[in-house]
């Protein structure tokens, strides 16, 4: 038992949970922060985009950043609404650039950065209960390959990413807008052709994205709905490879790479809870709000969604009793503003009318009523 009462207890080591945890402890907070791996796994999410210059700046990191190897992009390709190949560059921002990461080891230098400010970190631990006592302290029970462990804090905060799983185990509900995922595929070994520019292209039954990695290889991943996924058995090779060959421009760029592997399936649906902050607890980044893809925002959106909760832990901390009620119409209204921005984009790709993917994307229609089709 460690009878240690921490100020915040953080579930999760990504990014928003590490840059949480790194603001907190600087600030001087005692924190403990929960990782379920050691970072030594591959994770998908590599892109960075010009803007995320900001937010690593103001978090302090941007030299440890430089010293992960980031491979420099200068803007994005994509095939959506046309089958020609349209580039689109970062040259217009500020900062020129963007991003492509290995993510094992971005995430691994944010939650080192949170272990120097002061946070307690343990790796290889994944809370699995959650209650709380009279006095209103959490406790919560992990386990690790070392063990069962017991922490105790006044402030609970899930970054669990899309699986939310101290937020599950709260009873919070979750709205889901659809059930797409991703089916990934690695190309381990360096490729002769520059890959490092991400793809973006619309298919049938959904899109396909690719990008080469700093260190040699890429990455092509299918996005469509699970039911789509399973009726048409795209998480195996073959279902995967047969896919891949029918798209004209990344098969084209990926004729290089050797997919051995079978390909990975994640979940990569859009969500919002009912409440993202209550009474001790607020959720972050992709536990509190799972945005498509498509936007290309997963790192940036949870560097910021970590600034953001601090602003609103530190609040809290003072006394004030408005900023949960006020985080929650805050991310409320942005998650309409994305989902207007969503449907725009997807309304571009008229391609396929009477595809189940692209209808239920340009008209709301829920999975459930619409037929799939032979």
């Amino acid at each position: 038992m460690n009878h240690e009462v921490f100020d915040v207890l953080v579930a999760g080591g990504g990014p928003g949970g590490s840059a949480l945890s790194f603001r907190l402890a600087r600030a001087g907070c005692s924190v403990a922060l929960l990782e379920r791996t050691a970072y030594g796994e591959f994770r998908v999410g590599e892109s960075l985009p010009p803007r995320a210059v900001e937010s690593l700046a103001r978090l302090g990191v941007w030299k440890a950043f430089l010293q992960t190897e980031p491979g420099v992009v200068y803007g994005v390709q994509s095939a959506w609404g046309s089958a020609e190949l349209d580039s689109s560059s970062f040259l217009n921002h500020p900062f020129l650039n963007g991003w492509h990461v290995d993510r094992s080891r971005f995430d691994c230098m944010l939650n080192s950065a949170a272990t120097e400010a002061g946070a307690h970190v343990f790796r290889e631990t994944s809370a699995r209960t959650v209650e709380r006592d009279r006095q209103g302290i959490w406790l919560v029970e992990a386990h690790s390959p070392r063990g069962q462990h017991h922490f105790r804090a006044r402030f609970l905060v899930d970054a669990t990413g899309r699986s939310g799983q101290l937020c599950a185990r709260l009873g919070i509900r979750r709205h889901r807008i659809d059930r797409m995922v991703g089916i990934a595929a690695l190309c381990p070994e360096p490729v002769e052709q520059d890959i490092l520019p991400s793809l973006i292209e619309a298919h049938p039954l959904g899109w396909w994205y690719s990008a080469g990695f700093p260190s040699g290889g890429a990455i092509a991943i299918f996005f469509t709905d699970s039911d789509l996924c399973a009726r048409r058995g795209l998480a195996g090779r073959d279902g995967w490879s047969r896919i891949l060959n029918q798209t004209q421009h990344t098969r084209q760029r990926l004729s290089g790479c050797s997919f051995s592997a079978k390909p990975g399936v994640f979940p990569a649906g859009t969500h919002r809870l009912d409440r993202s902050a209550g009474d001790g607890w607020l959720a972050i980044g992709d536990a509190a709000v799972g945005r498509d893809p498509l936007s290309s925002s997963g790192i940036d959106f949870a560097l910021a969604s970590a600034e953001r909760a601090y602003q609103v832990v530190q609040a809290l901390a003072s006394g004030a009793s408005e900023p949960a009620d006020l985080y929650n119409t805050e991310l409320r209204h942005d998650f309409a503003v994305y989902l207007s921005q969503r449907h725009a984009y997807y309304m571009m790709e008229d391609r396929w009318p009477n595809s189940p993917f692209w209808l239920r994307r340009r008209f709301g229609i829920s999975r459930a009523t619409l037929s799939l089709g032979p």
